[in-house]
């Protein structure tokens, strides 16, 4: 395969993977590098171009990350673009100024007026205003010299060197919410002279040879044990790793007791789709309730569930003899995990930076979810797989908020989420959401059923729309779907109320917990 085109500068950013999807979105191979890392790199390597990621630093910090020793700044040897921090470095260390005015600090939807409309970068955007995702409190107030502004807010949004080499944009064109962001990178791309080297079906055989080659390394005999959840991730990596494990591969799906209804039948039928004949399943639950109804607070929950899944898959690898474990973890978990570079920590992942005594691997673990959707495609997996929703590997113990998990409210939330999953299946708007949460939360409230009083449950439910999981918009129901959903879940006799949560990420993330 060709060299590496692009390499990205990981300064910590929730949304650094973002870029690098993208750019494989375009069909061009990047690699994404610690500052550190990246320096290493470019003594040996010549990229094409370099992205130097956004932060949650200012340039002013005192550890604040710096520039990779090795990078050229003067674009002589490749393009270079910051992104929003990124964009702030590159004006620091040229002699331009960065400041934290009380008045431009930008969160969310912005317009951007392309003050220089013919500049390169802009190529093919109709508008001369656009919309963008920003993220940010420090912005570039004077430029470095030989630098000039191409685009403005209300301080300079994108900024350009006289040759077009060196350049910088305050927002992410790497968000889906940035209309035109496809079409910035493109364009940079286009700058840098980047032709695309990169398709599903190449990953899947690069995959395949990555996870080979490391179980080579260590013992050509050893089996490999493989967490499969029914879901599109776990279930896409055993269909890409079966054709080269054979009968190494054993897949192992744990009963949690925190499945959805009818969802162990789905996960079984599934694995048979997917060319799995070595399937075994493990029934925990009782365990399981045991150690999460200990706490109401979701990281504990996590790490109670943590407890007993690696318990449950030591004793599969000891049984099973394995040297391995491989798990469908995604770029998304990884960064909310704070696994991803510097990124901060959001949330734990059941699977992500547990400590085995076998090998650990993340075949996946620079991917998105649209990218597996691609690689279960290229393996002609059925469409009831790669359009599948997501759910957490905890489950419904996530979707118990506020209030001890017990089976009565487990069961309660698994008919709560049947009832609100039928409903929009009815109404044909399941293609048109990307995750569905339906929540228990943890309060008790007052009403009335059959002229008596009574005092029961509230539910929560959350729809989201999204490409990446790293932003979601929230799904607005129809009056009439709005309706339909209430009358249906408040005929329960233990429910009296029903909220619809529509907060987009950020600042809300997918689940509750």
């Amino acid at each position: 395969m060709d060299d590496i085109q692009i390499l990205i500068v990981d300064y910590g950013s929730q949304y650094t993977l973002v870029i690098g999807r993208t750019l494989r979105e375009l069909s061009v191979r990047n690699i994404i590098l610690s500052p550190k890392k990246a320096s290493m790199w470019l003594s040996k390597n010549t990229p094409k171009a370099v992205i130097l990621s956004g932060s949650n630093y200012s340039v002013h910090n005192t550890d604040a990350p710096d520039l990779p020793k090795n990078l050229d700044i003067s674009g002589k040897k490749y393009f270079i673009l910051g992104v929003c921090y990124g964009m702030q470095l590159l004006a620091h260390k040229n002699g331009g100024k960065v400041d934290r005015p009380l008045l431009h600090r930008e969160y969310g939807g912005a317009m951007v007026d392309l003050v220089k409309k013919d500049h390169p970068l802009w190529q093919g955007i109709e508008n001369k205003k656009i919309e963008v995702w920003a993220s940010h409190g420090d912005t570039v107030r004077k430029l470095p010299k030989g630098y000039f502004t191409i685009a403005k807010s209300s301080g300079i949004s994108a900024m350009s060197d006289a040759k077009n080499r060196v350049l910088g944009i305050q927002f992410h064109p790497e968000v889906n919410d940035t209309k035109d962001g496809k079409r910035i990178l493109q364009n940079f791309l286009d700058l840098a002279g980047c032709v695309r080297d990169w398709n599903p079906t190449n990953l899947i055989h690069k995959i395949q040879k990555e996870v080979l080659d490391e179980i080579n390394k260590v013992d050509k005999k050893k089996n490999v044990i493989l967490g499969v959840s029914g879901g599109v991730d776990s279930t896409t990596l055993a269909a890409l790793l079966a054709p080269v494990l054979k009968q190494r591969l054993v897949c192992v799906a744990i009963d949690t007791g925190g499945m959805r209804e009818n969802e162990m039948q789905e996960l079984k039928l599934n694995i048979k789709k997917a060319g799995i004949k070595k399937l075994v399943v493990v029934d925990k639950s009782k365990e399981f309730v045991e150690n999460i109804s200990t706490t109401i607070h979701g990281e504990e929950k996590r790490a109670e569930f943590r407890k007993v899944y690696k318990k449950i898959f030591e004793e599969q690898i000891k049984k099973y003899k394995a040297g391995f474990i491989a798990q469908g973890t995604l770029a998304t978990d990884i960064i909310e995990s704070g696994k991803a570079g510097e990124s901060t920590m959001i949330k734990t992942h059941h699977n992500v930076g547990l400590k085995w005594a076998v090998n650990d691997l993340h075949p996946f673990r620079d991917l998105f979810k649209y990218e597996v959707r691609e690689l279960a495609r290229a393996l002609k997996l059925p469409s009831s797989i790669y359009e599948r929703n997501p759910f957490p590997g905890p489950g419904l113990y996530l979707r118990i908020v506020g209030t001890p998990v017990s089976k009565e409210h487990l069961q309660l939330v698994r008919e709560a989420d049947k009832t609100v999953t039928e409903i929009l299946k009815k109404n044909g708007l399941l293609k048109d959401i990307s995750q569905l949460v339906v929540a228990l939360l943890g309060f008790d409230s007052v009403g009335v059923k059959g002229d008596e009083r009574v005092y029961g449950h509230s539910i929560a439910v959350r729809a989201v729309q999204t490409v990446d999981f790293m932003t979601t918009r929230g799904y607005h129901f129809t009056p009439e779907v709005t309706n339909e959903i209430i009358s249906a879940l408040t005929k329960h006799k233990n429910i009296v109320r029903v909220f619809f949560d529509m907060t987009p990420k950020p600042p809300a993330t997918t689940e509750f917990e």
